[in-house]
């Protein structure tokens, strides 16, 4: 019996709910990591590290486009014609949320036309395969065989067993791997790969040292790499889910010591969008909205790239209103489906956080905005404990103990770290997530 060929690259697709990308290294030089940033479509002159999760299928259900390609092909089609076509976006928690998830699963495009969710999913990493080989093959110097790549997906630590067997049948079915090669295909959490990226980091990458207090007359060295014995917190908050992750590093070897298990809830960015449509129901009434979802399907994938866009310009601090452009469709068909114009629904709904614009816009001020968020950022409360390390000597038992906690925010991702500053040391933190 032969031994199995080693493998010479190895291909991760983070396969997100709203955006998906990959990279790539080849194993004789693991550090060096080529990450896709070339996608066909997009804004012109920006690089895009990802592209939307979108697929767009004919008529014939054959696979048309992937990504921006996907998006921006959909919102060229004649009203009618997109009627027929299925687009599909977001689509990766849908098999989280099904209980009784089998391959015969359905998913529902825009348009309202149902696919088996298997082929959906196949088809969107059948494109990942084909792009990524292209990709290898151009920075490879040598002939490369199928099976010497290694391919990784990562999917949410909130999956069952269910859905991530799933993501490998479908990887199956896109020709990623043969189902007798099942070694050749890795499942991987997002958090915990995050975490192991974060071990590479230097400390002041991942917490502002300027903040804190200088220990024993000597600042806190920057520069250094995670060590021995420390520990540190991931919390990946993404389109779908906000996962969890709690690590300490251990030598000699360097692995990583799991001190708290990958944990996290469906509390993602999606729930915000879920929370606009909510409120343009309440404006515009449920039916129309699922009327004009049906009718005119592009239309409304164009209001919620609208929206997307629109949304990530959203601050706590941001003090004036958030324009969103409603299509002309929109405009026009709510006047004839209702007899009546949007201004006319808006001040009948008597929503006053949400104002009229006479260019055609919505005008959601920071207090709109701020319901939409709420709901989602409910979810992700949680409660925190932390194990301190002893006080001081002289310190009264009863006197309080200050914590600086530090969060920072990201695209993909929030760094958290506590300092006891009695102590300035670090202190073991652990969350539970609780939902309402």
């Amino acid at each position: 019996m032969t031994s199995a060929r080693p493998f010479s690259v190895v291909v991760a697709i983070d396969f997100g709910t709203t955006s998906s990308g990959y990279a790539f290294s080849f194993t004789q030089d693991p550090e060096t990591i080529h990450m896709m940033r070339r996608w066909e479509g997009g804004d012109p002159g920006v690089a895009n590290q990802k592209s939307p999760t979108c697929l767009l299928l004919t008529p014939e259900l054959r696979f048309h486009s992937f990504g921006f390609a996907a998006r921006d092909s959909y919102h060229d089609l004649d009203p009618e014609e997109a009627r027929h076509w299925l687009y599909f976006d977001k689509f990766k928690m849908k098999i989280h949320s099904i209980s009784d998830l089998t391959m015969e699963t359905e998913l529902e495009a825009v348009s309202g036309r149902r696919v088996r969710a298997i082929e959906v999913f196949a088809h969107a990493l059948r494109f990942f395969r084909e792009h990524a080989l292209k990709e290898v093959k151009d920075q490879s110097s040598s002939v490369l065989q199928e099976n010497e790549v290694r391919w990784v997906i990562t999917v949410p630590a909130v999956w069952r067993q269910p859905a991530k067997q799933f993501m490998r049948e479908a990887a199956y079915l896109a020709g990623l791997v043969s189902p007798e090669s099942p070694d050749q295909l890795l499942i991987a959490l997002e958090p915990e790969a995050a975490s192991i990226y974060c071990r590479k980091l230097r400390m002041h990458q991942v917490i502002d040292l300027s903040a804190r207090p200088i220990a024993n007359g000597t600042d806190v060295d920057g520069s250094r790499l995670f060590d021995s014995g420390d520990r540190y917190m991931v919390v990946d908050c993404g389109g779908g889910t906000v996962d969890l992750t709690v690590h300490q590093i251990e030598q000699p070897q360097g692995t990583l010591k799991e001190l708290y298990k990958a944990s996290g809830g469906p509390y993602g960015a999606v729930g915000v969008d879920l929370a606009f449509e909510a409120m343009l129901c309440h404006i515009f009434g449920a039916d129309f909205i699922e009327s004009f979802k049906a009718k005119r399907p592009a239309a409304w994938v164009d209001l919620s790239i609208a929206f997307e866009a629109r949304k990530r310009t959203a601050a706590p601090g941001r003090a004036n209103a958030i324009n969103i452009s409603l299509p002309f469709s929109f405009i026009d068909f709510y006047k004839r489906h209702c007899g009546q114009s949007v201004e006319t629904a808006l001040r009948r709904s008597n929503m006053n956080i949400v104002k009229w614009s006479s260019q055609g816009m919505l005008r959601l001020t920071p207090e709109a905005m701020n319901e939409l968020f709420q709901p989602t950022i409910n979810n992700i409360c949680g409660a925190i404990t932390l194990d301190l390390p002893e006080a001081p000597v002289g310190t009264p038992a009863t006197e309080r103990r200050e914590i600086r906690a530090t969060m920072q925010f990201g695209d993909t991702e929030i760094k958290v770290t506590a300092v006891d500053v009695a102590t300035n040391r670090s202190v073991r933190a652990a969350i539970d997530f609780l939902s309402n």
